[in-house]
């Protein structure tokens, strides 16, 4: 299940552990494709950038699961009014990435490691806890260390679960990508990062304080106003639902369509027994993005593929109406949109999963977005 999957990411001690078994390196060579990548620097991907964009015009929608088939933290059902905004049609890609990491030099998450003494002492001392059973605050917070140490999840298909490795990162995700893939294997923070980095780019104030994780307005004061952020950003969990609901409408999936078929959608269609699903193939991995149909809105990818960050924080939902929502105080971010080592459960418009900020796995991504 996908609670579990996640669980495991973050507090699973044999996962931990595998911080220091699995460090076998796998490296894969990248292949070159035209559409849409091709960036060669910066501005051109600033510029390709701009060129996806879709105006999504706001609305009154009703969020939430309704066909109360899913998990109880898609309920209950509320009503949502949003502003204009705009949209990727495309998650960020592996091409888009490099340009920013290649003009500014910034190590992802999973890239910054620490010296092997320190991280050889935080594991004999997780080892002699977990030994003795002491699976208190101390343990976590030691694991959490050594997840800050670089590295990455990634997903096994068998047996199902997640497993970390120290050489799983963006540029080697353990799975093979082209340059048109979604970038893969980023914490919330260098999504974050990237955002305000194509905010200068265009003149335009930062959205983000990285490192607490507020939204910014103009004058660079934290803010609930969607409509003061001016930046570039990852949409909201309203403004994500509501595109990839076609703005607004009763459908399942991103693409539409109520019934998700692996030729469709990339995700694990071969493991699937529910109403909504075909049983079908699995890829192993990501797909380019604009490999499958876009729906009404001209948006690729809102199911299956990659997981995606969004801007809010996690939160419970509530039954009050609501006008442009924005959770904005925790730990954890809100991930939307389904993977590709994911079933048709997870790929559902209203499947919402909290992971926290600095985390990171090769399923994961993320597409941005601007207030009009």
């Amino acid at each position: 299940m996908l609670s579990q999957n996640i669980r495991s990411i973050s507090s699973s001690l044999v996962l931990t552990i595998l911080v220091f078994l699995l460090i076998a390196s796998l490296a894969l060579p990248a292949k070159l494709a035209a559409e849409p990548g091709e960036q060669a620097g910066g501005q051109e991907a600033v510029r390709a950038v701009m060129a996806h964009m879709v105006l999504v015009p706001g609305g009154a929608f009703r969020m939430g699961d309704l066909f109360a088939e899913g998990k109880d933290n898609e309920l209950p059902v509320h009503n949502v009014i949003l502003s204009d905004y705009y949209i990727s049609k495309f998650e960020v890609i592996v091409a888009e990435y490099r340009a920013f990491v290649n003009e500014t030099g910034y190590a992802t998450r999973s890239e910054r490691f620490d010296s092997r003494e320190k991280q050889q002492a935080r594991y004999h001392r997780l080892m002699a806890k977990a030994q003795a059973g002491e699976f208190d605050q101390e343990f976590q917070t030691i694991a959490a260390e050594l997840l800050e140490s670089g590295g990455c999840y990634f997903w096994k298909s068998n047996p199902g679960n997640f497993d970390f490795s120290l050489d799983c990162n963006w540029r080697t995700p353990l799975i093979e990508q082209t340059d048109n893939d979604p970038v893969v294997c980023l914490a919330w923070v260098d999504a974050a990062s990237y955002c305000n980095w194509l905010s200068a780019k265009e003149g335009l104030p930062p959205a983000y304080n990285v490192d607490t994780g507020e939204l910014l307005d103009a004058a660079g004061t934290s803010t609930g106003d969607m409509t003061a952020v001016r930046g570039y950003r990852m949409p909201t969990e309203a403004e994500w639902e509501f595109a990839a609901r076609e703005s607004g409408k009763e459908v399942r999936f991103g693409n539409g369509a109520d019934l998700a078929k692996g030729e469709e959608i990339n995700f694990d269609a071969a493991r699937d027994d529910y109403s909504f699903c075909s049983k079908g193939g699995y890829r192993g991995g990501t797909t380019p993005v604009g490999s499958y149909a876009a729906n009404a809105l001209g948006l690729f990818d809102m199911s299956g593929n990659a997981w995606e960050w969004t801007s809010d924080s996690y939160a419970s939902y509530t039954a009050a109406d609501q006008v442009n929502p924005i959770a904005t105080t925790g730990a954890a971010k809100v991930i939307r949109g389904g993977r590709w080592g994911g079933d048709a459960l997870e790929a559902r418009v209203f499947t919402r999963s909290p992971y926290e900020m600095i985390n990171r796995c090769n399923n994961a991504g993320f597409r941005i977005a601007k207030s009009k």
